[in-house]
């Protein structure tokens, strides 16, 4: 990579950094966040897999690191920024190994002015930052491409240093692929795409790449072992909640048409479908750069396969989701937006490689940046200074403003308690749900803070 590019990446992180950080905590704390939070302090408490039935196993320790007893708010969604950073430099190297500097700038754009990413990953969930590391996953498995310039074609046994050394890079993709499915159940899809770059996109003999997908996935059960051995001591379902997202609808009948609504309702509720087109265009010529339909300098025969595996395995998780997904909400379809606006922006490039001129090339790529960010800015602006009249989803709108668990409402009263508390020697009786009540004393004001017994 050379430097210019390289300086155009942290841009690019710097950009992202600035876009979410600002009024990070205007927005209240939304149910689900306050979970992520209380088991976020119960890890300080020696309970690091506190109520994980969910299929959110590890999402609260990053939470934990910001310390989040102190500035709860802040420590929470600061957490998916990093997370969220680290899978747009995996992503622009990622986009910049296969097809160059034009692809991978337009891919950092389409994720950074893609206002329904922004949205989420100002939030304590989970979704954005399993979607990010999917695409870390990816790029490390994309680097054993080089290996057969320093290792034999023969795998060395698995012992000794040489071994060990041999097998590191599949250990770290196990590792990475562990975290996005230890972050949220969601990534387990993804485990095809690992599978299809792994065999495809390097020149290790067939015996390498075999005993390599043994590797990924004994690390990913070691990592998976913990959790399931708390679980089976403390005698609790195994991730009965998580399961239980997959299905048909309620009725019995197919959600299919129901969940195309709603992802529908996600692409062109946000404000701008400027993003959206976008994507849609580069993951068509992303498709017919795989069938061999569109050629170009950079795209080789051998790398058709690539693109293609590239495509399908973003793809199925969204298909899975759509066929299989039961009460599938606004959050829900953020996995996969990490790697599809990557593959998107990788698109893009591919079809401006057509473009003969490479002053011109890269201006129909500035462009079209600019596009995406004059899109966006009406959303910036309303999020930081009135998140409550953003334009979103129907079904977003109600969980996060309008519903009792956006949060509306339960801050205020908190905050008004040092106005309206005349004796502080007195309990403060929280008589709610629990995560209601917990979620209220993270914007305690004075010591303030709610005795929590059950809703009446």
């Amino acid at each position: 990579m050379r430097k210019t590019s390289w300086w155009i990446g942290i841009l690019l992180l710097l950009a992202l950094w600035a876009t979410r950080l600002n009024a990070l905590e205007l927005l209240p704390i939304h149910n689900d966040e306050g979970l992520h939070l209380t088991r976020a302090v119960e890890v300080w408490n020696g309970h690091p897999f506190w109520a994980i039935s969910d299929g959110k196993i590890i999402n609260h320790w990053l939470i934990a690191a910001f310390y989040p007893q102190n500035e709860p708010v802040f420590a929470g969604r600061i957490a998916t920024l990093f997370v969220s950073m680290i899978g747009l430099a995996a992503g622009y190297a990622l986009v910049y190994r296969l097809f160059g500097g034009v692809a991978a700038v337009l891919a950092g754009a389409l994720w950074i002015f893609c206002p329904y990413l922004f949205f989420y990953e100002r939030l304590a969930f989970s979704d954005a930052e399993a979607g990010s590391l999917v695409v870390l996953a990816l790029w490390a498995a994309l680097r054993l491409d080089s290996l057969h310039r320093f290792y034999s074609d023969s795998l060395p046994c698995i012992r000794g240093r040489a071994g060990v050394g041999v097998l590191r890079p599949f250990i770290l993709i196990g590792l990475a692929f562990a975290a996005a499915t230890l972050f949220k159940f969601t990534a387990v899809p993804y485990a095809l795409a690992i599978l299809l770059v792994v065999v495809v996109a390097n020149q290790l003999s067939w015996r390498q790449r075999i005993t390599g997908l043994v590797v990924i996935a004994v690390t990913g059960a070691l990592c998976f072992a913990v959790p399931l051995i708390y679980l089976t001591l403390k005698g609790e379902n195994f991730f009965a909640i998580a399961l239980g997202w997959v299905g048909g609808s309620s009725g019995g009948k197919p959600s299919f048409v129901a969940n195309l609504t709603r992802l529908w309702e996600q692409v062109t509720g946000y404000g701008s479908i400027t993003w959206a087109l976008l994507l849609a265009v580069g993951l068509l010529m992303l498709l017919l750069a795989a069938t061999g339909i569109l050629r170009g300098k950079r795209i080789r025969p051998d790398q058709r396969q690539l693109i293609g595996a590239l495509l399908l395995g973003g793809l199925l998780p969204l298909l899975i989701i759509l066929f299989l997904g039961r009460e599938v909400l606004s959050r829900h379809w953020v996995v996969t937006l990490p790697l599809l606006l990557t593959l998107g922006g990788a698109g893009l490039g591919i079809g401006l490689n057509r473009v003969r001129d490479a002053s011109a090339r890269q201006l129909v790529a500035g462009f079209g940046v600019l596009a995406l960010f004059f899109g966006i800015v009406p959303f910036f602006l309303t999020a930081y200074t009135n998140p409550a009249a953003l334009p979103l989803p129907a079904d977003a709108r109600y969980e996060h403003i309008t519903s009792h668990s956006s949060g509306y409402g339960l801050r205020e009263a908190m905050q008004a308690l040092p106005q309206t508390i005349t004796r502080r020697d007195l309990p403060i009786i929280g008589s709610m749900f629990a995560d209601s009540c917990h979620r209220a004393n993270f914007y305690a004001v004075g010591g303030l803070t709610l005795s929590c017994v059950g809703a009446p």
